[in-house]
């Protein structure tokens, strides 16, 4: 084993801990995995991509933006990233002329930070770029200069980056495109100044929809598919848009004109086994201060812990590491110099099982970020039964009638309607509660989803 690595060491208390790229992004160089598809998102075309919570989208903005413009080199593109403003009851193109601006507005502000630490970028450009650059930022930058500049003044950078800044924001720029020009004229002349400075063009990145989507997803819907469908946008030279979005909004996305008339690319973020191993493995190498690591390292059951985290893990990255963390935490407690025993894994299996939930509206079952499938109606209601009941012991009779009947009432004594002998009805019980135990459990001999208490009742354990 390769001895623990300083760089890592500073940045191991975080990793696996967020499980969120906008929160890390020091780690992200680090654990990055480049996607099947990634080198069609690197081009001059607009994107759309497509993902479930926790599947690496941001991630992949943050690699796309490293690539092109990375810290310490000049860009290659102008890099916006933007999250647009929601705008109450502005709907189609007054809203996308809205957002617009505000792209615009962040494209400025993103390109006085680049010539804040790269000023050579102006000061070799011709005087009409100058000229340009110099208008466009003045034009777009209208509200908060004062906040900006004390905010250049607190930046690391050269003096000589502060100064332009400060020129550009303070000096009046001279007239370039009339005051009515449109945002299609406005882009074009941006795209080509940059072009003259040895830029490609504009990336504008679309990113953090997730808080939307906890109320109506109405709004949200509305404006993405306003935007792809504004043809004049997405057929300008040197500019795309390349916009992450959650999967619920597919639906919505592939009716819009953009994606009809192939104007924008629509792609889903998938991950093979063998990469999201790769993901695994390198986020653990870095919680445990190690230039690499491989899961055999981890524990001697490597292959068993494999395929634990290909049954509940899902697709996503997010699912492997939230799945793998109980398993790390106890190789960093052990001292992290020898694998964990076969002893050691099947203890943490069953004190740190993965979650199983249900989400009632669609009656999806999932264990841990897996969804189960297989359920038949009748094992299904017993499993709603119990998980929404699940915050006590469900006594068999009442399981057996409310749950595996689907009465609404459970009789008491002989007298009452639909009473059964529990002698006919307990086998009955029985058996059902083993089907859906065989769906359910990673061993159906030794269960931890699903107890009972013999003569008792029956209680599902680690559900959220």
């Amino acid at each position: 084993m390769e001895q623990v690595d300083d760089h890592n060491t500073v940045i191991a208390t975080e990793a696996l801990d967020t499980l969120a790229a906008e929160r890390e992004p020091h780690l992200q160089p680090l654990v990055f995995v480049e996607p099947s598809r990634y080198t069609a998102y690197t081009g001059m075309r607009s994107l759309v991509i497509v993902g479930d919570g926790g599947s690496g989208k941001t991630a992949l903005r943050l690699a796309l933006t490293r690539q092109v413009a990375p810290e310490n080199a000049p860009p290659t593109h102008l890099v916006a990233t933007w999250q647009p403003e929601l705008i109450e009851d502005v709907r189609g193109s007054p809203a996308v002329r809205i957002f617009v601006q505000q792209a615009l507005r962040t494209c400025a502000t993103t390109l006085l930070t680049t010539l804040l630490r790269h000023p050579d970028l102006f000061h070799r450009a011709p005087p009409t770029v100058q000229m340009s650059l110099h208008w466009f930022l003045q034009a777009h930058i209208v509200r908060d200069r004062q906040h900006l500049l004390a905010a250049i003044e607190e930046q690391s950078a050269a003096e000589e980056g502060k100064a332009l800044c400060r020129r550009l924001l303070s000096d009046p720029a001279a007239p370039v495109l009339y005051p009515d020009a449109t945002e299609q004229r406005i882009i074009a002349h941006l795209t080509g100044a940059l072009q003259r400075i040895g830029m490609r063009g504009v990336w504008v990145m679309i990113d953090g929809f997730e808080p939307w989507l906890r109320g109506s997803t109405a709004p949200l819907s509305d404006l993405v598919v306003a935007m792809l469908s504004t043809l004049e946008l997405l057929d300008l030279n040197g500019f795309a848009i390349k916009m992450f979005v959650p999967r619920s909004l597919e639906p919505d996305i592939t009716s819009s004109w953009g994606v009809v008339k192939g104007r924008i690319e629509i792609d889903t973020l998938t991950w093979t086994p063998e990469q999201l191993m790769v993901i695994t493995e390198r986020h653990i190498a870095a919680k445990i201060g190690r230039p690499s690591l491989r899961l055999s390292d981890l524990c001697v059951a490597d292959q068993d812990v494999r395929n634990w985290l290909q049954r509940y893990g899902g697709g996503t990255p997010r699912g492997w590491l939230r799945l793998i963390r109980p398993l790390v935490d106890a190789f960093a407690a052990s001292g992290a110099s020898h694998p964990l025993s076969d002893n050691d894994w099947h203890t943490l299996k069953r004190t740190h099982p993965p979650r199983l939930s249900i989400d009632l509206t669609t009656d999806r079952v999932f264990i841990g970020d897996a969804e189960v499938g297989g359920l038949q109606p009748r094992p299904y209601r017993l499993l709603r039964y119990l998980y929404e009941n699940r915050s006590r012991r469900v006594p068999r009779s009442e399981l057996y009638y409310r749950a595996y009947l689907g009465l609404t009432e459970e009789p008491r004594t002989r007298d009452d309607h639909g009473w059964e002998d529990p002698a006919d009805w307990t086998n009955v019980l029985d058996n059902a509660i083993l089907r859906l135990r065989r769906i359910i459990e990673p061993d159906p001999r030794h269960p931890i989803y699903i107890l009972t208490d013999r003569g008792w009742g029956v209680k599902l354990e680690h559900a959220i």
